[in-house]
Order: structure tokens, then sequence, then C-alpha cells
């Protein structure tokens, strides 16, 4: 797959959510703007990088993700561009036990100069964990 910039600054920033919390808090330090604005299913908007470490739980040491599709607008006169990813996750605690598995999960992130400064999952929270893996 020949990704665009953005898509490569989403995709490196899911897949080093991890093996430990600090790599998870390094990815969110090192992708994300310092106003980035997160939002989730059920979850308080967060605004910036602190309430949004504050929001994941302090043992998520490791994030899973398979790739369905990414698509990428752009507008090159603010240079800004939106990513979608529709994806497969799974969390992972310190000790290894599951926070979600197999979530299926449509995200819009937005850049500004490269780094993601919105980011928006859309997924049905009541099935966190499934044993399901097939689209």
């Amino acid at each position: 797959m020949n990704r665009t910039g953005s898509e490569r600054v989403v995709h490196d920033f899911l897949t080093r959510m991890g093996p430990t919390p600090q790599r998870v808090r390094s990815a969110v330090e090192d992708f994300l703007t310092d106003d980035c604005v997160w939002e989730n299913p059920g979850s308080p908007v967060c605004r910036g990088k602190s309430e949004i470490c504050a929001l994941l739980p302090a043992d998520f040491a490791r994030l899973d993700v398979r790739f369905r599709h990414l698509a990428t607008t752009t507008d090159t006169e603010k240079a800004t561009a939106t990513v979608l990813v529709e994806r497969t996750e799974s969390m992972f605690r310190t000790d290894g036990t599951p926070i979600a598995l197999n979530l299926r999960v449509m995200g819009a992130f937005e850049l500004r100069d490269g780094l993601i400064s919105a980011w928006r999952d859309y997924f049905d929270p009541t099935h966190l964990i499934t044993e399901r893996t097939e689209w």
C-alpha cells in the first residue's frame, strides 16, 4: 500500500502505542498537537495531551491494530488533512489482560502541520471484547 504522509503519521501513531504505558504516552507526546481534541463514545471530550493521558488507563500498555481502510482528504492551502481509518483494535494492560479485544473502530484524524490535532473514534462500546476477528 502506498500511503500518503498523513496516513503514515496516523499509522505510526497507532502502531507505536506500546509495549509499555510509557511508550503509549510517548506516542501521544510525539504525534499529537498540544491542543489536540480526542472524542470517544461515552467518554468526556479531552482537550490537550494531559487530558488525553489522564483518560487513558494507567496500566494501558499495548495497542494492536489491524488496518482495513485508510482514506485521506487534504487542504494544501491550510496545510491540513483528514485521515479516515477503519480498523480492528485490541488493547492490553501491563499484565496482558485485555481492555478491548477485536474492537471494530472507525476514526477520523485531523492533521495540522504534520501532527494530529483532532482524533474522533466511533465504535460500539457494548462490544469492547469479542472473539470475532473477521469482517
